[in-house]
């Protein structure tokens, strides 16, 4: 990481099917008063190559981490093999160097493509500097925080398809409860800092009271045991909650507890603690009892009637046509 955050240029290409560094540059000034002079010195007309880019604008939250153009020439008088060889390649350099890294993708086939000005004709072409509105703004920031922590913990944990957090002993003893019917709702947080689930709220509460154990300005997981009468008979059934205000909410916490979530209910499926409906919800509003109720026991919809083709005009019967002759 320290290697290319002092670089404004790297530039790679294939050798012998492998990936080569062949140069790197270091910034002297602005984006746009180092570009020329350090991107199109790394070009060669008949040779392909991939050049990393830096710009001025740094990766929200990440000191001294900035964003790149990643630009790949490929000339056209590029033989066949080359051609094939940069095209499969070019999404693992970009994954290997750090997708949420990259603000802009393209590829050239002649030098002037990549230059200052080639760039900015390609950000122009492809709507890049369209104006957005404030909430405009904010949603693609959110969506480029989000593809930074997927890339973060794909990094972490490549082979699993979630994050495996531990639990806290209390929260265990408490499912335990949960489990054999002691209490009916528990709430679980997730420490970010220490990266464990622990327990935040316990007890017995009515149907009526759950939706006021929604927070308003953090996530949480909730397991509620419904008692309720379904045809004429009492039964309990658990509903799992996972409840998160929205964009207002950081966006590692958001990503932790959305990645954490299949490995816990996989857990509480280990521990005989049967889910038989599971929801995700922004408010408290969204889990009044009848939506509980209803979360448990859909209701069955009328299937709609089948359109019946009409019969075709009938003809009448056979007519008898007498002969005159």
């Amino acid at each position: 990481k320290q290697w290319y955050q002092r670089r404004v240029a790297i530039t790679a290409g294939i050798e012998d099917e492998e990936l080569q560094l062949i140069q790197n540059r270091i910034a002297a000034s602005t984006y746009e008063a180092d570009w020329d002079r350090n991107v199109m010195v790394c070009i060669e007309d008949s040779e392909p190559c991939y050049i990393f880019y830096r710009l001025d604008d740094k990766v929200n939250d990440c000191d001294g981490v900035f964003y790149y153009v990643f630009m790949c020439y490929v000339p056209n008088d590029t033989s066949v093999k080359n051609k094939m060889l940069y095209a499969a390649t070019r999404a693992t350099l970009r994954r290997i160097f750090g997708d949420n890294r990259i603000s802009t993708e393209y590829m050239g086939t002649v030098p002037e493509e990549l230059s200052l000005q080639g760039y900015k004709n390609h950000v122009l072409s492809a709507g890049s500097n369209a104006p957005m509105t404030e909430a405009e703004k904010e949603l693609a920031q959110v969506k480029k925080d989000e593809a930074a922590m997927r890339s973060q913990m794909s990094t972490n944990s490549a082979t699993l398809p979630g994050l495996n957090l531990p639990a806290t002993q209390d929260l265990l003893n408490n499912l335990e409860k949960f489990k054999k019917g002691f209490v009916n709702y528990l709430q679980i947080k997730l420490d970010t800092d220490k990266e464990e689930l622990k327990l935040w709220d316990c007890g017995n509460i009515q149907g009526s009271e759950l939706s006021e154990k929604i927070p308003q300005d953090e996530p949480r997981y909730h397991l509620f045991n419904f008692n309720h009468d379904f045809e004429g008979e009492k039964i309990w059934k658990v509903v799992f909650i996972y409840s998160c205000p929205g964009y207002s909410v950081p966006v590692k916490q958001r990503m932790m507890y959305s990645s954490t979530k299949s490995c816990f209910l996989d857990s509480l499926a280990k521990m005989d603690i049967e889910i038989a409906a599971k929801r995700e919800i922004s408010e408290g509003e969204e889990v009044k009892e009848v939506d509980v109720y209803e979360m448990i026991h859909p209701q069955k919809h009328a299937s709609r009637a089948h359109f019946i083709k009409p019969k075709a005009p009938s003809k009448g019967g056979r007519r008898l046509i007498r002969n005159n002759n």
